[in-house]
């Protein structure tokens, strides 16, 4: 792997797959094909690897609720499935809040704040303050607050409101090539409106100059009611195969948003909840256990309803070698 610096603050680095490595297109994406593209991008992921890890295997999470003082949520595959809850999922949390199970949704979800994400979870029926939901929108925008790149900031896929962070000038591009060009870094919160001519001003600006692309969004697809919905990662993967350089990530698995759960999760609970009292439930194996294992967390893979849908998991575990400490199928 090349580095070569832009600015003293970041380094970009050059990263290849393998030679032979091809991405398949929108049409053929499906289960088998997302863990290969996310295992080609194992190298720059989090390394944590425990082959003695034990799985523990229950039918639902209710049964091991008494494991946990605090619970961290993804949405996508665990609380809901494109506009419809996951079955079970307000009957388990209600059970949790009255252990004192501290929950906490931890999502990658960065097109919209986490105020608007609030108000589709209770569109469900489903009831978090505030507080009680991390973005990784939330953790872009506290890190580029306090490690600024050189602005402008150019502002990619912002489906909610304003871009906040202090003192530096964020730009909501259009596409737009010379608008692009006038850019010294680049954010891409999301992709829900996202297309062939984004990608290739996109792709064209930074081969031409390479700076920071800052990506919100680690995930390479979300779990809709009849298909998958295409995540920026999986848009990055196209930018890196044609030979951009590798792009700073702000979501689950790297540990940025994992250090502003935590402490998230001690300030709703009052007190310091030890590592081994906290869950990671996820449907991701690269995204959700990954992170979670590889910041000490139990991590919680819960199989029904999201990416591992009608999936052999333990094919994918051992190809994978991630390793949950517990396998759920729902709530």
């Amino acid at each position: 792997m090349e580095n070569f610096f832009v600015q003293s603050e970041f380094i970009l680095e050059k990263f290849q797959f393998d030679e032979n490595f091809e991405i398949p297109s929108v049409k053929n994406i499906n289960v088998d094909s997302v863990i290969d593209i996310y295992e080609g991008m194992r190298s720059f992921f989090p390394q944590h690897q425990d082959s003695k890890q034990k799985i523990n295997l229950a039918p639902r999470l209710e049964n091991i609720l008494d494991n946990f003082d605090a619970l961290l949520l993804d949405a996508f595959g665990v609380l809901n499935v494109g506009s419809s809850l996951v079955p079970g999922i307000i009957k388990t949390l209600e059970k949790a809040r009255q252990k004192n199970i501290t929950l906490l949704v931890v999502t990658n979800g960065a097109s919209y704040n986490s105020s608007k994400k609030r108000d589709k979870l209770s569109s469900l029926g489903l009831e978090f303050s505030n507080d009680e939901i991390i973005s990784s929108r939330e953790v872009a925008e506290i890190f580029l607050s306090f490690n600024q790149p050189k602005a402008p900031l150019g502002v990619l896929g912002n489906g909610g409101n304003y871009l906040n962070i202090s003192n530096l000038n964020c730009v909501e591009l259009e596409p737009d090539i010379e608008m692009f060009d006038k850019m010294n870094s680049f954010i891409l919160l999301g992709t829900l409106q996202w297309d062939t001519v984004w990608q290739e001003i996109l792709f064209n600006s930074l081969k031409s100059n390479p700076r920071p692309l800052f990506v919100a969004n680690p995930d390479l697809v979300a779990p809709q009611e009849r298909k998958f919905s295409m995540e920026p990662a999986y848009y990055v993967s196209h930018l890196i195969k044609n030979g951009i350089h590798l792009p700073f990530w702000l979501g689950k698995p790297f540990p940025t948003i994992f250090e502003l759960a935590i402490t998230r999760v001690n300030e709703l609970a009052g007190r310091h909840i030890p590592l081994s009292r906290i869950g990671m439930v996820g449907d991701t194996l690269h995204t959700d256990i990954l992170g979670a294992n590889n910041f000490g967390l139990k991590s919680i893979l819960m199989t029904k309803h999201g990416l591992f849908k009608n999936t052999n998991v333990g094919v994918v575990i051992k190809k994978t070698n991630i390793t949950p400490d517990y396998i759920v199928e729902s709530p």
